[in-house]
């Protein structure tokens, strides 16, 4: 895309390394002959920490498709940080004087929560959405797969993760990885009740591009996006629909070609070649 990059925003989780990281981001970028302005609402957003950092930058900026996205890492994992501390000066240049810039589309799924009153609200999600009983005690709901009733599960709840969260929470779960680059989405059950004879549903992750659930009325639930539990009135919750169809979307900066290939065999697997 064309490098409109004219001012920064830095989201910097509060431990001193971070901390130095985005005072030495600072430094490098006033040293260079063609400085980024930093502002409040920048066009270059820059997390730096771990995964939650670059989640909070991203919602705090409502998933704007505006703006270009980038992280820093210094966590553990880091995910989605794709860039490490030594690579700071090399991005603020490259923002600087590149007329083009790298950047891929990072898929964002959108859920709409339905109350008995017919009232809806709505939120996005990067990583995933979870339904779940409270305190992840056993909920009853119905699972259904594009429109279409698929199973009725009684168990600890469902998580619905995009293709960025797959590997995270959903694949400790047990979800699958999808590689497949499509508007897809990797539903997985959470410890479904199977004392029961004649409770039947699949436990195999199920990847669609839109899943409903109709849980059980006046059932003590939570619904979670990426990590954050919403306070709502989930005892009046008529359904949640949650879906994945290209529309929405970040603009994600890569210094290089991303490849998830790559970051599973480096940061699940633990080796490269």
């Amino acid at each position: 895309m064309k490098n409109n990059i004219k001012t920064f925003t830095m989201f910097v989780r509060p431990d001193k390394r971070s901390q130095q990281i985005a005072n030495s981001i600072r430094n490098l970028n006033s040293g260079s002959q063609k400085p980024l302005i930093e502002a409040e609402d920048g066009d270059l957003i820059i997390a730096i920490g771990g995964d939650g950092t670059f989640i909070d930058a991203v919602t705090s900026t409502h998933f704007s498709q505006s703006k270009v996205y980038v992280g820093i890492h210094t966590g553990t994992l880091g995910f989605l940080q794709n860039l490490s501390p030594e690579e700071g000066f090399a991005l603020m240049q490259y923002f600087s004087y590149e007329e083009e810039i790298k950047t891929r589309k990072m898929l964002v799924s959108s859920a709409t929560v339905t109350f008995m009153n017919g009232k809806t609200v709505s939120y996005r999600s990067l990583n995933e959405v979870l339904v779940a009983g409270t305190d992840y005690s056993n909920i009853s709901f119905a699972q259904y797969v594009n429109d279409e009733l698929l199973q009725n599960v009684v168990g600890n709840g469902i998580i619905i993760a995009t293709n960025t969260g797959d590997t995270a929470y959903s694949m400790n779960a047990g979800g699958a990885i999808d590689f497949s680059n499509h508007f897809q989405l990797v539903c997985t059950l959470l410890t479904p009740n199977k004392n029961a004879a004649y409770e039947r549903f699949t436990t195999n992750p199920i990847i669609c591009s839109k899943v409903s659930i109709i849980p059980k009325p006046s059932q003590r639930l939570s619904v979670i996006i990426d990590g954050i539990r919403k306070d709502i009135d989930t005892n009046q919750i008529k359904s949640i629909d949650v879906c994945l169809d290209g529309s929405n979307y970040i603009h994600k900066f890569e210094l290089s070609n991303y490849s998830k290939c790559n970051i599973v065999r480096k940061k699940i697997l633990g080796y490269d070649f």
